[in-house]
């Protein structure tokens, strides 16, 4: 009986201390789309704000880096659009992350796009590859208009990236799996608050910036700055797996089992 309950408490604890780790991930998390959860044209936001996404054109589901992923398939202003809400207007700091795969980085094109290039510029948010396909770009809005992190990237073709951009108030700074690649100082009031759709896989008013012939995975963005332990953490897609309601009653369960066989 003593060994038992013993066993029933390591378990426990061993939970809790592992669901805390991932309870952060959750912390101001904003939207979540592993594309797993489809319902015809409609891509299920898993972070439990409600934010589904909607296949508009020029894209298809296919096999991803975690289960499923969306590939942008033609060029065009509208793909995967997250329709306008109060909870996509970030300011302060932000964190977009995504898995992401291109055929070729010869070319503009951008993944996450919150109207950063057509008169919402000082209210944006956005990051992509620039310069012909050979440099990053983050794009942030604020009240001097818009801030542009714009450095060289060691991308490869036909290799699946974990890419994350982030701003903390004083620095944007972009990691490649899980690493810091590139980070540009600079301090100002990041405001990407306006009324636009959110864009994944193509820019407002912008068809030459789609991200045709990639795919795109586990798209994910939240109202603070990740660090770069979370974001390590956050490479795996299993952002709810431990806390989510229903996983940890089954846990529960299963705890008991063992505890009675042991």
């Amino acid at each position: 009986m003593l060994r038992s309950t013993v066993f029933t408490l390591i378990i426990l604890l061993t939970l809790i201390a592992v669901g805390t780790v991932f309870a952060a991930l959750e912390d101001d998390l904003v939207i979540f789309l592993t594309f797993d959860d489809v319902d015809g044209k409609t891509i299920k936001d898993s972070s439990g704000n409600g934010l589904d996404a909607n296949i508009v054109a020029n894209s298809e589901i296919v096999a991803g880096k975690n289960g499923d992923a969306i590939k942008i398939t033609a060029e065009g202003a509208d793909c995967v659009n997250v329709p306008a809400d109060d909870k996509l207007k970030i300011s302060g700091e932000i964190t977009m992350a995504a898995w992401v795969w291109m055929e070729a980085w010869n070319d503009n094109s951008q993944w996450f796009d919150k109207n950063c290039h057509n008169g919402g510029e000082h209210t944006s948010y956005g990051i992509g590859v620039f310069g012909d396909g050979n440099s990053f770009n983050m794009f942030l809005g604020s009240d001097q208009n818009r801030q542009t992190l714009d450095k060289p990237h060691a991308l490869k073709a036909k290799t699946w990236h974990h890419v994350v951009g982030t701003y903390d108030g004083d620095s944007m700074k972009i990691y490649v799996d899980g690493e810091l690649a590139v980070e540009d100082p600079k301090k100002f009031n990041f405001t990407g608050t306006n009324d636009q759709d959110l864009r994944i896989g193509c820019s407002k008013d912008r068809a030459n910036y789609t991200f045709q012939n990639g795919m795109i995975d586990d798209a994910a963005i939240w109202s603070r700055a990740l660090s770069e332990d979370e974001i390590n953490q956050a490479m795996g897609g299993d952002l709810l797996a431990v806390t989510a309601k229903n996983k940890a009653a089954t846990t529960w369960g299963d705890i008991k089992q063992r505890a009675t066989n042991y």
